[in-house]
C-alpha cells in the first residue's frame, strides 16, 4: 500500500486529552512509525502531553508496554480490584461515585501515584535531546491564563512538574507546583493545534481521543495539510485505565491511523480499494434498481448512493453479521472471499438466517466471472473500464508474486510468436520474460524474416501461425495488419505498438498512476508534445475510459483528430472525465501526470527540423512541472527519451520522475494480458 499523505514533509503531530483513551494515540504513532512519516513537532495536553512526551522519547515498544502495564492505580489512590469489577458490571455504578464524592469533597482524588508514574517513565534528558520540538499545554489557575510552553521553555528539571500540570482533572486533589496552582489544560484548550501553527508549522496530523475540554478553532495555511486519526468505536471511559482497555484501543488506533494514511475503505473494516467504480457497475448490474433501493434502506444509505457505496455497505454489514476479524487490513476480494467462505459453512447447519443483501452478495461471487479468455488485445476501445480495471488488478497480483519469486504455470506448454517490424527494448523483453515467468515459449520474429505481407498475403501468414502458435504479438507499423492477424489467425493477437495504438503502454501508465496515487477516477493527465501520435491516442482512450481527464497540449497541427476526440468525449460522458485540447500551456494546471514522448517518431526522421521548431515550447521542464500547481504532480514517458529534447534531464531525473516504474509496469501488464486472454487462469 501506498500513503495518500506526501511523505516528503515533515509533520506536527497533536495529542489531545481523553485520559485513558490515550492508550490510541499510541497505536496510532506506531502506524505512523512503520510508515515513515517524517515527525518534527508534538504538541499534547493532559494524557496526550504524556504521550508527546513517549513520542519524543523515540521507543513505540517502551509506549506500548509503559500502557499494557497501565492500572487504575498507577494513575489515583483506588484499589484496581475495586475498579475493574466496576468496569466489567460486577457492582453497581453508585458504589464507585459515593466513594469517589467522598475523596472529593475530602479535597479531591489523590493522583500522587501518576506522580510517581510520570517520574519512573519519563526521561527528559532523552525527551530535550530527540530533535524534536515538544509543546504542553496547561492552564493556570493563579494567573488566569493558558500556558502554552515548548520544552525549550521549560527549566531542566521540571518537565515532570508541568506534565503533571497538564494533567489535573476537576476533582483530582491539586497541589501548588512552584506556588502556583494548575488545571488540566484540556478544560481550555483540548486540541493544542494552534501550539504548533503559531510556531510556524503547516503540515498537522491530529489524533484525537474526544476528552472532555474546549475546542478551540484552528486555521491551517493553505499551503499546509491537516489529517485527522479519529476512532469510529468508543474508546471506553476516561477513567478505565486497565491493560485490557490499553491493548485494545492501541489496536484501534494503528487501524484507525493505517485507515488515514493509506485512504482505506470502510466504516467498519479496513479495507483496501482496489477497484475502480466501473467494477462495481458491473458486477451488480445485474441486480434490479427496486432491489438496491431496498438494500440502500436496509443498510441506511442515500438512496441515490453509486454501486461502490452500496457494494462495500453491503460486504461490511456481512463481514459483521458472521463475524469476521475486524482488526486486519483487507483488499475488497479477500474480504469478500472470506464473506462467501463464512457463508457456506453457516448455510450449512441450515439454522442461519441472513438478510436478503448477503445472499446477493455471495450469489454475485459466483455469478460474476471475469471472462477474457480467447479475446484480442487490439485496442483499448474494445474493452470495457471494467476489464481495463480487471487487467490491473491481475497485473498488480503478478507483480506482488514476482517480488515474491512466485511464478505460475497460466501458460505452460503455451507457444507464442512475437512479431517485430520495429525494434524494441521495453516491449520484446515484457512479452519475453512475462511469457516466460509463466510457462509459456516465446518465438522472436524479426520482419524481414518472414513473409508478413511480401510474397505472402498476410491473411495467409497469419493462418499458417495459428496452427503453430496458441498466441501471437506484433509490433509494426500498420494497425491493417495486426486486425488481418486477429481476424486470420484464430488465436488472441496482442498489439505490441502501431503507427495508430500502442494500447500496452497505456495500460502500464495507468497502473503506475494507481500505485502512485491509490485510485484513477478524478486524476487528470495532460499530454505534451504530438497528440496524434500512437501513444497519445492510447493514452487518451484509456484514461478517459477510466475516469482520467486529460488534456492534450501542443502545437494544433499535432492535434489529434476530431474523430477520435468525438470518439472519446462519448466515453467521457459515461467515465465522468473532461478532455481539452489546446495549445496553450496552461493546459497543464492541476495535473497529476505530465506524460510526453519523442518529437520525431518512427518513419518521420525527414521532418526532423519543423517538429523540433514546433513542439520547443512543450518541453517538460521544471517549470512546467511548477506550472501545475501541485506538489505531487509526477512525470513520466513511454522511453526512449531524448533528454533535452521533449524533456529535461533535470526533470527526467527527478524524485518525480515515473519512467522506469511504469517500464517495468510493461512486464506486469503484458503478462496479465497473455494470462487473461490465454492462460489457464486456475494456474496463475
Amino acid at each position: 500500500m501506498k500513503p495518500v499523505i506526501d511523505m516528503n514533509r515533515e509533520y506536527g503531530l497533536v495529542f489531545d486529552g481523553g485520559g485513558a483513551r490515550g492508550a490510541y494515540q499510541i497505536g496510532a504513532w506506531k502506524a505512523l512509525e512503520e510508515a515513515g512519516v517524517k515527525i518534527n513537532a508534538v504538541a499534547g495536553t493532559s494524557v496526550g502531553a504524556l504521550n508527546g512526551a513517549l513520542v519524543c522519547m523515540g521507543s513505540v515498544e517502551q509506549a506500548e508496554h509503559i500502557w499494557e502495564e497501565m492500572t487504575f492505580s498507577n494513575v489515583m489512590d483506588v484499589e484496581d480490584e475495586l475498579m475493574e469489577r466496576l468496569f466489567q458490571g460486577e457492582i453497581p455504578l453508585r458504589v464507585l461515585i459515593k466513594e469517589m464524592w467522598q475523596k472529593v469533597t475530602d479535597g479531591g482524588i489523590d493522583i500522587t501515584p501518576l506522580r510517581k508514574f510520570i517520574h519512573e517513565v519519563i526521561d527528559e534528558e532523552r525527551i530535550r535531546a530527540c530533535g524534536k520540538e515538544f509543546c504542553i499545554l496547561t492552564f493556570s489557575v493563579t494567573d488566569f491564563r493558558e500556558l502554552d510552553l515548548s520544552i525549550e521553555e521549560i527549566e531542566e528539571g521540571l518537565l515532570e512538574d508541568f506534565l503533571m500540570a497538564s494533567a489535573y482533572l476537576l476533582g483530582f486533589k491539586n497541589e501548588p507546583l512552584h506556588g502556583k496552582t494548575y488545571i488540566d489544560g484540556g478544560v481550555i484548550n483540548n486540541v493544542p493545534t494552534n501550539s504548533l501553527l503559531k510556531r510556524g508549522y503547516k503540515d498537522i496530523i491530529q489524533v484525537r481521543i474526544f476528552g472532555p475540554g474546549r475546542v478551540p478553532r484552528a486555521v491551517i495555511p493553505e499551503e499546509g495539510s491537516e489529517y485527522e486519526v479519529i476512532p469510529r468505536v468508543s474508546l471506553g471511559s476516561i477513567l478505565e485505565f486497565s491493560g485490557k482497555r490499553s491493548r485494545q484501543n492501541m489496536k484501534i488506533g494503528y487501524f484507525d491511523a493505517k485507515r488515514m494514511l493509506y485512504g482505506l475503505a470502510g466504516s467498519i473494516y479496513y479495507i483496501e480499494q482496489t477497484h475502480e467504480e466501473c467494477y462495481y457497475v458491473e458486477i451488480m448490474k445485474n441486480i434490479g434498481e427496486l432491489e438496491k433501493a431496498e438494500y440502500r434502506f436496509k443498510l441506511k444509505l442515500p438512496l441515490n448512493c453509486a454501486d461502490a457505496e452500496l457494494f462495500l455497505a453491503m460486504l461490511e454489514a456481512s463481514a459483521k453479521l458472521m463475524r469476521i476479524q475486524k482488526y486486519n487490513v483487507y483488499t475488497v476480494d479477500a474480504l469478500w472471499d472470506k464473506v462467501c467462505e463464512r457463508y457456506e459453512l453457516l448455510m450449512e447447519t441450515g439454522r442461519i438466517e441472513f438478510p436478503k443483501f448477503v445472499h446477493a452478495l455471495t450469489g454475485m461471487r459466483k455469478d460474476y466471472k471475469m471472462n477474457l479468455k480467447g479475446r484480442n488485445f487490439l485496442t483499448l476501445k474494445d474493452y470495457t473500464p471494467a476489464e481495463i480495471d480487471y487487467l490491473l488488478n491481475l497485473a498488480a497480483d503478478l507483480k506482488e508474486k514476482k517480488k515474491r519469486g512466485i511464478t505460475g504455470n497460466s501458460l505452460k506448454g503455451k507457444n507464442i510468436a512475437l512479431i517485430f517490424e520495429k525494434p524494441s527494448t521495453r516491449t520484446r523483453c515484457a512479452f519475453t520474460v512475462g511469457a516466460q515467468d509463466e510457462g509459456g515459449i516465446p518465438t522472436y520474429l524479426a520482419g524481414d524474416e518472414i513473409q508478413l505481407g511480401h510474397k505472402e498475403s498476410i491473411e495467409d501468414t497469419a493462418r499458417v501461425l495459428g496452427r503453430m502458435f496458441d498466441g501471437i504479438e506484433f509490433r509494426g507499423f500498420e494497425q491493417e495488419y495486426a486486425d488481418i492477424l486477429a481476424e486470420s489467425s484464430g488465436v488472441p493477437v496482442w498489439n505490441g505498438l502501431t503507427d495508430t495504438y500502442h494500447p500496452t503502454q497505456c495500460l502500464a501508465m495507468l497502473m503506475t498512476m494507481r500505485e502512485e496515487f491509490g485510485y484513477l477516477k478524478g486524476l487528470k493527465v495532460a499530454y505534451l508534445g504530438d497528440g496524434r501520435n500512437n501513444v497519445a491516442t492510447s493514452l487518451l482512450i484509456g484514461s478517459v475510459k477510466m475516469g482520467v481527464s486529460v488534456t492534450i497540449c501542443g502545437p494544433k497541427q499535432l492535434w489529434p483528430s476530431k474523430e477520435l476526440v468525438e470518439e472519446c468525449q462519448e466515453y467521457a460522458k459515461e467515465s465522468g472525465a473532461v478532455i481539452e485540447v489546446t495549445s496553450d500551456l496552461d493546459g497543464v494546471k492541476g495535473a497529476d501526470v505530465l506524460y510526453t514522448d519523442v518529437w520525431i517518431s518512427m518513419g518521420e526522421e525527414k521532418k526532423e527540423q519543423e517538429r523540433e521548431r514546433i513542439s520547443k515550447p512543450y518541453q517538460v521542464n521544471k517549470e512546467l512541472m511548477e506550472r501545475t500547481g501541485k506538489s505531487t504532480t509526477i512525470f513520466s514517458h513511454c522511453l526512449p527519451a531524448v533528454k533535452g529534447k521533449e524533456v529535461t534531464e533535470e526533470v527526467f531525473e527527478s524524485e518525480a520522475s515515473k519512467v522506469f516504474e511504469e517500464a517495468e509496469n510493461r512486464l506486469h501488464t503484458i503478462k496479465a494480458i497473455m494470462v487473461a486472454t490465454l492462460g489457464d487462469m486456475e494456474e496463475a
